[in-house]
């Protein structure tokens, strides 16, 4: 019996618009199920769409997507109580085109995305919660939703990361995402004018500025980051928190962003701006949360139900090897289709393309980060011993100066670190990077 398509892709987020954009463009009989009541209504990024990934599939996508704004400030800093110690970095090439990276909100790009696939001859299905995979032994074809099979010689999975299709599955034997690799995104956007944006991050015209920061002022045991970006005439607020942390704290994350967003160096950025969005997610990271395998018979699983999302506790990538990886499944797919075998040897080639374009590398390389950057010192005594050697080395206060060794030891003390702890773990940390 014939199969109904060519390829089925689960999921149109980045990774499964990408992967049927490709597959269409490549003469393949592609269907796209989403989830969600249209492409883009539950996806959420933290904002910025770095590289150009979308190049080999749609030239010049940075002028036709519903992109927000191109970067040309990131700022990287420490928070505590009151105080913050930041570091910004400019670069002229990222004014210049094809910009480095853009501001997105997901709503809008991946409902592009989709009308592109469309475009080039997919079949896009909305409002579809695909209930399981099609197993036929150990091989996929196809997936079954509402009593209906859906039969496919190939099928991507790209629906997230938790994903619903793969867990408790040969794919992911376990029934749940694992805690110490699984982090929480909570975001909220902001409308605010474009002229006062302009103004208040000193950008200009279509420019964004983006920011990442080391919150050391959560309740004790509570790890994580926050983030801001600038969109057209929103901004995107928001945190990335360890979900072990959150285990038994009694804390909740409304309360978290609500801490984070009154301090003195969050608040007068938000100053007249009006609440127009609030979501969550969950985020699969690094080398601890990949699946048993990339590729199976009859299968192949990309972006975040994958675990592809770099995180190193300051900076997060994902949705550039979600693009990535989702070309990639497409790429063996086709070949697969030409060969008229998509056999797990055969899709084999997928895992050989994550390792050629340094997908694999990026995640097996930074492994040890992805417990590294957890300590949590990183988040209480570092961020505090900066703060306090900053504060005294800016503050005049009449007394006697002193030098910066002392300051140094007075701040270490006051954030309760040892010189021998601190060199311990800086040699961690670089070792790990």
């Amino acid at each position: 019996m014939a199969d109904d398509f060519d390829a089925i892709v689960v999921g149109a987020g980045m990774a499964g618009c990408a992967s049927a954009i490709r597959l269409a463009k490549g003469g393949a009989n592609v269907l796209l199920l989403e989830r969600g009541s249209e492409p883009g209504a539950k996806n959420l990024s933290g904002g910025v769409l770095w590289g150009h990934d979308l190049d080999a599939i749609l030239p010049n996508w940075w002028h036709e997507m519903p992109v927000e704004r191109h970067i040309v400030r990131k700022r990287f800093g420490f928070l505590t109580g009151d105080r913050a110690l930041s570091l910004d970095f400019e670069d002229g090439d990222w004014r210049k085109e094809p910009f480095v990276g853009h501001s997105v909100l997901r709503a809008r790009t991946d409902a592009w995305l989709a009308q592109q696939a469309e475009a080039a001859g997919a079949t896009v299905v909305a409002s579809v919660p695909v209930d399981r995979l099609n197993w036929d032994g150990t091989r996929v074809r196809g997936v079954v939703q509402g009593g209906e099979t859906m039969t496919a010689p190939v099928t991507i999975l790209a629906d997230g990361a938790n994903s619903r299709l793969s867990l408790g599955t040969p794919i992911r034997p376990e029934p749940h995402l694992k805690p110490e690799a699984t982090e929480l995104g909570i975001k909220e956007v902001f409308r605010l004018d474009p002229a006062v944006i302009e103004d208040r991050f000193q950008v200009g015209p279509g420019e964004g500025h983006a920011e990442e920061w080391v919150t050391g002022m959560f309740p004790p045991g509570v790890l994580g980051g926050g983030f801001l970006y600038t969109n057209r005439d929103t901004l995107s607020l928001g945190l990335i928190v360890n979900l072990a942390s959150l285990y038994d704290r009694g804390v909740y994350s409304t309360e978290l962003i609500e801490q984070f967003k009154l301090h003195p160096a969050i608040a007068s950025r938000l100053k007249g701006a009006e609440l127009v969005e609030y979501g969550a997610k969950l985020i699969s990271t690094g080398w601890a949360s990949r699946p048993a395998a990339f590729h199976g018979d009859g299968w192949m699983i990309a972006g975040d139900a994958a675990g592809f999302v770099y995180s190193n506790g300051l900076v997060i990538q994902g949705m550039n090897y979600a693009i990535r990886t989702g070309l990639l499944a497409a790429e063996t797919a086709l070949e697969a289709k030409g060969a008229g075998d998509a056999t797990v040897a055969r899709l084999a080639a997928y895992d050989r393309r994550l390792g050629e374009t340094g997908v694999l590398g990026d995640f097996k390389d930074f492994q040890r980060l992805d417990q590294v950057k957890w300590n949590p010192r990183f988040y209480t005594a570092y961020p505090k011993f900066v703060t306090e050697l900053f504060h005294a080395m800016m503050t005049e206060t009449g007394a006697p100066k002193q030098k910066m060794s002392r300051l140094a030891k007075e701040a270490r003390k006051s954030a309760g670190v040892s010189m021998t702890r601190l060199l311990r773990d800086g040699v961690e940390l670089y070792r790990s990077a």
